[in-house]
């Protein structure tokens, strides 16, 4: 028994309840996998598989052809062999034997939907939807189809039979309409098309066709419409989508056969049954608190029974025209929702952009129209030079931050976004000197034409020296010192580069930048998550299975066989995004292999005696087959500005330690929980290590003490 005046808690019993809010608390409810957890399991907290980066030279694949519009399993060009297959931007890719590789010619046109059909005689075809040109098809040979006619598709489905489109009805601007070719037809051949019949208003995009017990469903940002044949007009079942439309409504969509999963523009999903829609969202506010995996989601799939759920870091250019794309591209109102403008150039706040053309010995300032919010004001960069021959760029922000947001105003024609291929470096300023910064740029719309769209140009660096300075014409808006990043291209930008707007994602500092230096990253909003979930009575389940370890866009997500040396089993979860593609080595095994090296979980706030200060005196984990852990550690602290306190428990349970010396304190706690393996792919049969059990013991503390103890510390650009 512990003494009177220690409170024994249990901090661990099970998470298998779901995904929530950092600061949330209720029963059986945690908050974010960096990676490897798995927390499915009723009372265990498994040790999660991998996620593998898998292309080396992504502009050979993926970044080339612009993010993934749809993926799916198929076979070989000979018809034996499974392949998984994807379209993204200009191309079709294939991934057989663990290698991926484009498939036949470009597509001649930007892809904006596809779906496997047949060309009326019953052959295998996949359909394609190119943007602003006509509808193609590929066979398994790669064959094209000859067409007759301009077919102009925007969203394609094929369901019971017929292929539905989305078509621009006469007089309209819009992909508002939807016509069809009945079974047996080919879908290449104009006449075979019905007339286009108008669904919802004529002022909005159909963003996807679903089928829902077989029937026809289109997702538009006003509403779910189905046909109904009584009336012969698409009927709105969601009318009050109305009052509030999102033009990114049912940009994600996936059939389960008798209902549909369709993401909401704003955050989180509803499950529709063709009759009544209801949330599912992982959790309902669309704008998370600072450390929440946001949950904007990009694509959805199913795998094993599950829902797949991947969340958006930065949503790309996908398809379709007109208002969406004018919304996801121009106001950036489709990208992550932790980014902050502070509109204008004040001193003591505010977005800093400057421009060099002569190694920084004259300066253009464009604060004011970087930071305005207005899309009409612009700051140019048109035939924007490289570094050597003295071109900079740099943007600053009065505190250290992890990204920024370029947007482009695509309202305007031609597009004031580069054309030009090239690469974008970045450098930090260390009190001394410029160092190099790595960077994940996620405004290249095609292979790296960097600036070539709206989109995240995040800092995957964790320098501990990042430095304020002031930057630019001496004595002009350079008061206080600003965190600059200075930015050069490869090769000079196009003519007209002129870039509308930029706003900020602040910096998070890691758990641990030692064992888990990414956290930061992701703690700031900038890697996608696949989750996991399960439909229940009163809504659903939700599990966060982490995040490949690369800041990305993922497009497409399919289970498929994807063949080669990648685990026991050759079926895996792709993820097909702007850069990479990615394998999720879901075995659904209590075995090794293809356990993820490393794991970290967090927690989310709570009260420990009731709004009473307490401090931490000690902890205990238990667990069971702990092989190959190289070291467990504890995380935790008393306030959401506090620096993280890290308790080494060591390689062999039990785990137990005391802390001592600790002066803080606070009403509330939050903790985490880290591993490292030092083998994850022994090929012998080895048990996945759990954690069963996390208890803690806490000493109450004189409220005068507590809060003076629980003080708010600012966050260093080292984390």
């Amino acid at each position: 028994m512990p003494p009177e005046n220690i409170i024994a808690v249990p901090l661990f019993q099970s998470a298998h309840a779901g995904f929530g809010d950092s600061h949330e608390v209720a029963p059986y409810r945690y908050n974010r996998v960096l990676y490897g957890f798995d927390a499915r399991y009723p009372g265990e907290l498994r040790f999660g598989d991998f996620m593998q980066n898998v292309v080396a030279d992504p502009a050979q694949v993926v970044g080339s052809a612009g993010p993934a519009t749809w993926a799916a399993e198929w076979r070989d060009s000979g018809g034996t062999n499974p392949v998984l297959i994807y379209t993204c931007g200009n191309r079709m890719v294939e991934i057989i034997f663990n290698s991926a590789a484009t498939r036949g010619a470009a597509l001649g046109g930007r892809n904006t939907g596809t779906t496997f059909h047949d060309n009326g005689a019953g052959v295998d075809r996949i359909i394609i939807a190119l943007r602003g040109v006509n509808i193609g098809s590929r066979a398994l040979d790669n064959t094209a189809d000859s067409i007759t006619g301009t077919i102009v598709r925007d969203k394609l489905a094929s369901i019971s039979g017929a292929l539905y489109g989305s078509a621009t009805p006469s007089g309209s601007s819009r992909f508002s309409g939807i016509s069809f070719v009945p079974y047996g037809s080919a879908p290449t051949t104009a006449a075979n098309w019905s007339s286009i019949t108008r669904v919802g208003w004529p002022s909005t995009d159909i963003n996807n066709i679903i089928s829902v017990r077989g029937v026809p469903a289109t997702i538009k940002p006003e509403g779910i419409f189905m046909y109904n044949r009584g009336k012969d007009q698409w009927e709105n079942m969601m009318p009050g989508w109305e009052a509030d439309p999102h033009p990114d409504n049912g940009r994600a969509v996936v059939s389960r056969g008798p209902d549909a999963v369709i993401s909401r523009g704003r955050g989180g999903c509803v499950l529709f049954d063709g009759y009544s829609v209801r949330d599912i969202s992982p959790h309902l506010d669309g704008s998370p608190n600072e450390d929440t995996t946001q949950d904007r989601i990009s694509c959805l799939a199913l795998w094993k029974g599950w829902i797949v759920a991947v969340t958006s870091v930065s949503q790309a250019f996908r398809g379709g025209s007109g208002c969406k794309e004018a919304h996801g591209l121009s106001t950036g109102a489709a990208t992550c929702n932790k980014k902050v403008l502070h509109v204008g150039n004040s001193v003591t706040e505010g977005v800093r952009f400057w421009r060099t053309q002569d190694n920084e010995v004259t300066f253009t300032n464009g604060s004011a129209n970087a930071g305005d919010g207005s899309q009409s004001t612009t700051v140019v960069l048109s035939s924007q030079d490289t570094a050597a021959n003295g071109d900079f760029f740099a943007i600053g922000y009065r505190y250290p931050w992890r990204a920024c947001l370029v947007s482009f105003d695509v309202n305007v024609s031609p597009s004031l976004a580069n054309i030009t291929a090239s690469t974008l470096t970045a450098q930090y300023w260390d009190g001394t000197a410029w160092q190099t910064m790595a960077i994940a740029d996620l405004t290249r719309p095609a292979g790296d034409i960097t600036l070539g769209q709206t989109g995240l140009i995040i800092l995957t660096s964790n320098p501990s020296d990042w430095t304020a300075r002031t930057y630019g014409t001496a004595g002009v808006d350079d008061s206080g010192g600003y965190y600059y990043i200075r930015f050069a291209v490869s090769v000079v930008l196009d003519t007209s580069v002129e870039i509308g707007e930029v706003r900020i994602i602040p910096w998070r500092p890691a758990i641990d930048t030692t064992d888990h230096p990414n956290d930061g990253i992701d703690r700031s909003g900038c890697y996608p998550h696949v989750l996991f979930g399960q439909i229940t009575d009163k809504g659903a389940i939700w599990h966060d299975m982490g995040t490949p370890a690369v800041a990305d866009e993922i497009g497409a997500v399919a289970g498929g066989h994807v063949g080669g040396t990648v685990g026991v089993d050759p079926r895996k979860i792709v993820l097909a995004g702007l850069t990479n593609i990615y394998y999720f080595h879901e075995t659904d095994s209590d075995t090794w292999p293809w356990l993820a090296p490393r794991g970290l979980i967090e927690f989310p706030f709570r009260s420990v005696a009731g709004g009473q200060p307490v401090r931490l005196k000690s902890v205990r984990v238990d667990g069971r087959d702990f092989n190959g852990l190289t070291s467990l550690s504890f995380y935790y602290r008393y306030d959401s500005n506090e620096r993280w306190s890290k308790v080494l428990l060591g390689n062999r349970p039990p785990f137990r330690s005391q802390i001592k010396g600790s002066a803080s304190a606070g009403a509330n706690f939050q903790w985490a929980i880290g591993y490292v393996m030092s083998d994850t792919t022994d090929p012998h049969v080895q048990r996945r290590p759990a954690i069963t059990s996390v208890d803690a013991e806490f000493e109450p503390v004189p409220e005068r003490d507590g809060m003076l103890t629980q003080r708010t510390i600012a966050a260093t650009p080292r984390g």
